[in-house]
C-alpha cells in the first residue's frame, strides 16, 4: 500500500510539467492533448483518494510514505522533435504506472468484499 502511495505520490512534479508542457507542444491537436493531460491529472486524484481512503483503514504502517524523486526536470527538449518525444515518453510512464495502481486498487476492493476471484 505505501509502495503504490509512493508511486502515485511522485508523480505530481511530472504531472505538473507535463500539463505546463501541453500548452507549447507544436502539434495540431495540441487543444485535445491539453485536456487529456487535465483528465490524468483527475485520474491521479481520484486514485489518491481512493488510496488515502484504503490507508486510512489499514493502519498507521500503509500511510507510510518514501521519497521517490523525479530527475526529469522541467526540460522537455529544445527542438520539436525531442518535445513530442519526451512528452510521449513521460505519458506513457506515467499510464503504465496508474494502470498498476489502479489494479492494486481493484484487487484490494475484491479481498476487502470477500468476493469470489474469478468475478472480479
Amino acid at each position: 500500500m505505501s509502495l503504490a502511495r509512493s508511486l502515485l505520490q511522485a508523480w505530481a512534479h511530472p504531472l505538473l510539467v507535463l500539463s505546463q508542457a501541453s500548452g507549447a507542444l507544436p502539434h495540431p491537436a495540441q487543444g485535445v492533448i491539453s485536456s487529456k493531460v487535465l483528465e490524468l491529472q483527475d485520474h491521479s486524484s481520484s486514485l489518491r483518494d481512493g488510496l488515502d481512503i484504503l490507508s486510512s483503514k489499514m493502519g498507521p504502517a500503509s500511510q507510510s510514505l518514501s521519497f521517490l524523486p523525479y530527475r526529469g526536470g522541467s526540460d522537455m527538449g529544445q527542438d520539436k522533435t525531442s518535445r513530442l518525444v519526451n512528452f510521449h515518453f513521460l505519458l506513457s510512464c506515467f499510464r503504465r504506472d496508474s494502470h498498476k495502481i489502479d489494479s492494486f486498487l481493484k484487487v484490494l476492493r475484491c479481498r476487502a468484499t470477500k468476493t469470489r476471484p474469478e468475478s472480479c
